[in-house]
């Protein structure tokens, strides 16, 4: 009843699955808190204003928003978020200038989600590099409106193209979205912007914000129309979705059945009156037995007996009537050779015989004596 897997009949595919999220500072739902996500903006400050904050003699720090993690509340000062932001995203990491037209950026070159500018492709089939010349210029502000998602949240990084963000902080709805390379759009002048006409440079239809899919930020750079993107409540509140990235294991065995094997069923309805209970006479199991080993006599009691009849189950399931054990008389219908079990269910066992998993098939399958048969089990984790 048991056969061994070929080595070359098990195979583990990586799959990465996504699960769709939504936080939202809206009317009167508000799970940011219990999320940990937060929106918040910076703004910039001169040198003299960043050292006069960092010694403790100006007052101002910019907008402050607070987070409320484990009864400890954490705040954040407006100043700090906007340089730090402009430092990871907008600052070059050698020359310490900013990024212009003629030189790549390192952080967002040699990134994946990198989108060169107009269509976020690169521009000839024969290139596997993007012309640094054609890359799409990150612009910024003094201000940057950060939505931040815990890790907790978006596990190995926010699906590319998952983003929305719905935003009623204006007299209208704004709505926008992630093209898939790390940037943000109105999808106003969505047209403008996916077909990389020149008017999705600067105009109508340019990006107006990046996102960091690694890090859970989305960034919001533009001014304007969208200055107060994400500040908003209740009737003025956001929404913000987005799907999270989880890589699972698929395991596949590949299990065969060579002919004439596996034709034998320990199903109990091919048994005498389709019953595994047998009927034991009440003298053996109520008299002790007496018989001689060695120089003496020794008793076997009958719940010696019924041990060495039975399987083992606790001896509490043993009575003086009757008892369970599985039969080993079968119907005559089972015994000539054209007789062939159905397979319901295929089990999975370890070296040590501990049956791991359970796989059922959707109809009893014959297993034709004559007949190879194979079947596929593959299951998640």
């Amino acid at each position: 009843m048991f056969r061994d897997i070929d080595p070359d009949d098990k195979r583990v595919t990586p799959i990465k699955v996504h699960k769709r999220f939504m936080a939202q500072k809206f009317g009167a739902t508000d799970n940011t808190q219990y999320l940990g996500v937060m929106s918040t903006q910076g703004t910039r400050a001169t040198r003299a204003q960043l050292h006069q904050f960092s010694t403790g003699s100006l007052s101002e720090s910019g907008p402050q928003f607070s987070l409320v993690s484990g009864g400890v509340t954490y705040t954040k000062y407006g100043y700090l978020i906007w340089h730090e932001v402009y430092n990871m995203f907008f600052r070059y990491a050698i020359t310490g200038s900013d990024k212009s037209t003629t030189s790549p950026q390192p952080q967002f070159v040699f990134d994946k989600y990198h989108r060169p500018w107009g269509r976020g492709r690169i521009q000839s089939s024969s290139n596997t590099v993007p012309d640094y010349q054609t890359l799409k210029i990150r612009t910024y502000h003094d201000q940057f409106n950060v939505f931040s998602i815990p890790q907790r949240l978006y596990g190995e990084g926010i699906k590319t193209g998952s983003i929305e963000i719905t935003d009623y902080s204006t007299n209208g709805v704004i709505s926008i979205k992630d093209d898939g390379y790390g940037n943000l759009y109105d999808t106003d002048f969505e047209t403008n912007y996916l077909s990389g006409s020149p008017e999705a440079v600067n105009g109508s239809g340019s990006a107006i914000g990046v996102v960091n899919y690694d890090l859970g930020l989305v960034i919001v750079t533009d001014t304007g129309s969208y200055g107060t993107v994400g500040q908003g409540s209740g009737a003025n509140g956001w929404k913000l979705e987005w799907d999270s990235t989880k890589t699972i294991q698929e395991y596949e065995f590949g299990c065969i059945i060579p002919p004439n094997t596996f034709n034998r069923t320990r199903n109990i309805s091919i048994t005498p009156g389709r019953s595994g209970s047998m009927n034991i006479n009440s003298t053996v199991v109520t008299q002790d037995d007496y018989y001689w080993k060695g120089n003496s006599y020794v008793t076997q009691s009958a719940i010696q007996k019924l041990r060495a009849i039975l399987p083992s189950p606790a001896e509490s399931a043993y009575n003086t009537t009757s008892a369970y054990e599985a039969a080993t008389d079968v119907e005559s219908f089972a015994t000539h050779s054209f007789f062939a079990p159905y397979i319901t269910s295929i089990g999975l066992y370890n070296d040590l015989n501990e049956l791991l998993a359970v796989a059922k098939v959707s109809r009893p399958i014959r297993n034709d004596p004559e007949l190879a048969l194979s079947f596929v089990v593959r299951f998640d984790i």
